[in-house]
Order: C-alpha cells, then structure tokens, then sequence
C-alpha cells in the first residue's frame, strides 16, 4: 500500500509540473495569426481584386452556391469568378459560407500590395474560417481579378503549412506575380523549442504512470517493468509520428490510437500468456483510455 500512495504521489507532482510548465509557455507565446493575408510582390496594372481559390465541393457543408458579401452591388453569380471551377478550385469568397474577405488589392508598403481572408468565424462558430482552411482546405490558388470581377491570372497552387506546436506560420503568403508562384515561410517556435521536450517528456511519463497504476489494480504489479517498457517504446513512437504524419490532429489521434490498443495488447499477450485473455484486454483498453483522454487534456491545455 505505501509504494501505491508514493507511486500515486509522484504522478500528481508529474502532472501538476506538467501543468505549471504549459501556463508558462502559454503565457509567453505570441498571439498566433487568425487570417490569412496574401502579399502580392508588384501591382498587376490591370487587378483590381485578388481572391483565394480553394478545393471545395458542393457537397461539402461549408459550401454556398453565391455569397456575395460586401460585394452584392458589384458581383454576380454569372460573374467569372463565381463561375470558376478548374479542377475543384473554387473561389472562397463567393463560395466558402460566411465568408469574411476584403478582396480588394490594398498597398502594403513601396511596390507591395496585400488582401486579407478568413477573417472572422466559422459559419458553426467552432474553429475560425483562417482554422478551417490550415486543418481541411490547405490546397490554395490565387486568382487576381480586374473590376469587373473578371479572371486575369490564376497563381500556381501551393499547399499551406500543417502548423503545429513546433513550426510557427505568421499567416502571410506572398504571391511572386512574374514567377506566378505562391509561397510561405516557416519558423521554429522558440517557446516550444525550449519547452516541447520537457513538457513531451513529461506527459511520456505521466501516460506510463496512468499505466502501471491501472496494472496495480489488475493484479500485474509483477508485470510493472515490462509494462513501463513497452509503453515508453509506443509513447515515444506516437509523438515522433504526431509530428510527421501530415494529417490533422484528430485523425493522427484516431489512427494512432487504434494501432496502439492493438499492438500493446499483441505484445502483453506474447509476453504474458499465462495472462487471462479478456483481463489483458480489458486493462489494455482501460489503461489505454484513461492515457488518452489525460493526454487530450493537456494537449488542449498547451494549445490554450
């Protein structure tokens, strides 16, 4: 019973630095972006507006057949942009529902000149509409347009960033109107370099501490050093992947998650076969899930 309660004790003080470590890099990271500004390297002598083309479908629920916005009184759903469908690039301010841009070429500086999107929020007010196009509309073309709505050229399509907590993306892509090419930079967030492993090593440990306490209730006290083995081994694998896959973080989540049940039980019944079956299962499943749902938790938490 004393080296539960010690076990026990030193999980929370784990979870509690946890913690104190992601209101310290919360408290310190910038604002991240939350629209998307195209930066045009020269003034196109004929472009009067610049709209963002994205891959939509009609059956795709945040489409809309024509939203004219704040451009009702000089827009129409026979305009040439409205019209535009080449290879399911579609215009996302006419086409994407709600949408917040002010497609109008403004001057940036000198030669330079800007038009912001996604300004505001979703139409289901979960994520904003610059959230929804980084996690499910990455593939993106730049159509400049002259005053009549009309198409003059359509950019080369380039594929925004999967941002996560590593990769920092300051929400501005630059269109090069003689190369007709898009493109973005990318910088390491300090904040997270300095941080990330600490609080990654620390949540590794926090999901084999869940672990190995759930195995003291079913009876696998004597299993502690395997079980701590096998699941440093899948816990530093998932994270690695977490960062390379090039999916969004629910999908990782699901995927990733299945393939651990899976394997951790395979492994702990080759290892200990003179195990029950259904108990592996079940505390693989319990362990497994209480693992799951702590780690959603601080990850939400670092993300805040």
């Amino acid at each position: 019973m004393h080296r539960k309660n010690k076990l026990f004790s030193t999980f929370t003080l784990l979870l509690l630095v946890a913690l104190a470590l992601t209101t310290t890099v919360c408290a310190n990271a910038p604002e991240p972006p939350d629209y998307l500004t195209v930066i045009l390297s020269e003034r196109h002598e004929e472009a009067v507006y610049a709209d963002l083309l994205i891959k939509i479908d009609p059956s795709d629920s945040n489409y809309t057949d024509f939203s004219p916005g704040i451009y009702a009184d000089h827009v129409y759903s026979s305009s040439e942009i409205v019209a535009y469908d080449d290879d399911g690039y579609r215009s996302f301010t006419f086409h994407y529902k709600n949408a917040r841009s002010d497609i109008e070429i403004n001057r940036y500086y000198d030669k330079m000149y800007y038009v912001d999107f996604c300004r505001g929020y979703d139409y289901n007010e979960f994520f904003t509409q610059y959230e929804a196009l980084l996690n499910e509309y990455r593939d993106v073309k730049v159509a400049l347009l002259d005053d009549e709505f009309n198409i003059l050229v359509v950019s080369d399509a380039i594929r925004l960033p999967k941002v996560g907590k590593l990769l920092e993306f300051n929400g501005q892509v630059t269109y090069d109107i003689r190369e007709n090419s898009l493109d973005f930079d990318l910088w390491i967030n300090p904040y997270f370099l300095i941080f990330g492993g600490i609080i990654s090593a620390l949540m590794i440990l926090i999901s084999i501490g869940t672990e190995i306490i759930v195995a003291l209730f079913f009876g696998l006290k004597s299993r502690k050093k395997t079980i701590f083995k096998v699941n440093l081994f899948s816990q530093i694998i998932m994270r690695v992947l977490y960062f390379v896959l090039p999916l969004t973080y629910l999908t990782e989540t699901i995927i990733l998650e299945i393939l651990v049940y899976s394997v951790e039980f395979l492994i702990y019944k080759r290892l200990f076969p003179e195990e029950d079956t259904k108990k592996l299962l079940l505390y693989t499943v319990i362990a497994n899930t209480l693992s799951l749902f702590l780690g959603i938790f601080l990850d939400c938490y670092i993300l805040v």
